[in-house]
């Protein structure tokens, strides 16, 4: 073989084989959500729903978990995989292992999942009673259920 083919031979062996190496990281947003009924929660893996509903599958155990800058000081804490929870908006950094998995280098938490209402909702006023109207005009009266007189026929 003469000397030039075997030096680009050699230089597309190497860019096939450090392809891989060189992949370079991926950053998307969006919110914790619960895992869809077909998987299982898995410890140190999340899923999280962009913007365009779009699902991924990460894994979190080893990336390093921060707070944004919306997140207030008093809220921050050392945080571990275990920290991330539903409904938490979130910006990760992460690359793809060769089986298209997202592995979590950083994640920053933007906005902590918004707190369950102290007391119940309750209705501010009660609704009018419009059955009374309904019969004053004779649409129903009291004791009627059917919209036709029956023959007593079957």
């Amino acid at each position: 073989m003469d000397m030039k083919v075997r030096w680009v031979l050699c230089l597309l062996a190497g860019l096939l084989v450090s392809g891989p190496l060189l992949a370079a990281d991926g950053t998307f947003r969006g919110r914790i959500v619960n895992p869809p009924a077909s998987e299982k929660a898995v410890p140190g893996w999340i899923f999280v729903e962009g913007k365009n509903h779009m699902l991924r599958r990460v894994e979190v155990a080893h990336a390093l978990i921060v707070f944004g800058d919306d997140v207030p000081v008093s809220q921050h804490r050392h945080c571990t995989s275990e920290c991330l929870s539903p409904g938490q908006e979130v910006r990760i950094t992460a690359s793809q292992d060769a089986a298209g998995e997202w592995r979590a280098k950083r994640v920053e938490i933007l906005r902590l999942t918004p707190g369950l209402p102290q007391k119940p909702l309750q209705a501010e006023t009660t609704l009018p009673r419009l059955y009374l109207l309904w019969e004053l005009l004779g649409i129903t009266k009291q004791g009627e259920s059917s919209i036709a007189s029956s023959t007593g026929e079957i």
